[in-house]
């Protein structure tokens, strides 16, 4: 396969290095990703304008610009053509209401317009030992089972530091826990965005459930904000046929 690999957390990374390393095993590997952290740009471009690209190596750039950036150029501005994205392996976990805000997940949005199958990957926070033991068990879950589709993105999350062995990789949906946000001002006036988690029991068969349990969890997210159930919902209040 040709291969890009992007990420939101900079194009050095931790994270990146070991999916580069990884997805060699693979393919053909392209690099291109944000020069600087990009944590929480979701699917946003800051590339309308001149920008600057830097080439670091063969097959490895990073773009002054947003994850989405990334993949944009290395589609029309690199011209690659390549089979699968792959985006990560971010520095905490994407779960729940945190995917709409995901650079990471929405590198692979970028990609999934492109009609290009595309999977993120997340660990949990500064541990990458977890997604380092069971990437190619996971990989091979995907490749075996034929999970990779142009009609939705796959979001990986691999178990937390508080497990020492994954249990499965099992297929869910997003979960939701409820949060307290608040902001905290520093010494020098400005303010820095906080949260605080609410207690709460997830719903079984969600991504939350599963980082909970020590399940890997492999949970499919549609392009943009599509909704089968609302479009149904909506067309029959007002009495339109399908």
């Amino acid at each position: 396969m040709k291969i890009l690999v992007t990420n939101d957390d900079g194009f050095n990374s931790e994270g990146i290095r070991i999916l580069v390393a990884k997805m060699k095993t693979y393919g053909e590997v392209t690099l291109v990703a944000p020069h600087h952290h990009m944590s929480g740009a979701s699917v946003s471009r800051v590339f309308w304008s001149e920008a600057e690209v830097h080439q670091h190596a063969l097959n490895v750039y990073s773009v002054e610009g947003t994850p989405a950036d990334a993949v944009s150029f290395a589609l029309y501005g690199l011209n690659l053509n390549p089979d699968l994205v792959v985006s990560g392996i971010n520095n905490g976990f994407n779960v729940g209401a945190d995917t709409v805000y995901s650079g990471t997940v929405g590198a692979c949005m970028e990609a999934l317009k492109a009609h290009i199958p595309a999977v993120a990957f997340s660990a949990d926070f500064d541990d990458f030992s977890k997604a380092m033991m069971d990437f190619d068990e996971v990989m091979t879950f995907i490749l075996t089972h034929s999970l990779l589709s142009k009609e939705y993105l796959l979001n990986v999350n691999f178990i937390s530091r508080k497990h020492s062995k994954s249990k499965g990789i099992i297929i869910t949906d997003l979960g939701f826990r409820p949060a307290e946000h608040f902001f905290q001002q520093s010494e020098n006036g400005k303010y820095k965005s906080r949260r605080r988690f609410t207690p709460v029991s997830f719903q079984a068969g969600t991504d939350l459930w599963a980082m909970e349990e020590g399940y890997i969890s492999i949970t499919p997210l549609k392009f943009a904000n599509q909704t089968t159930s609302g479009l149904q919902e909506l067309k029959a209040k007002v009495g339109q046929s399908e």
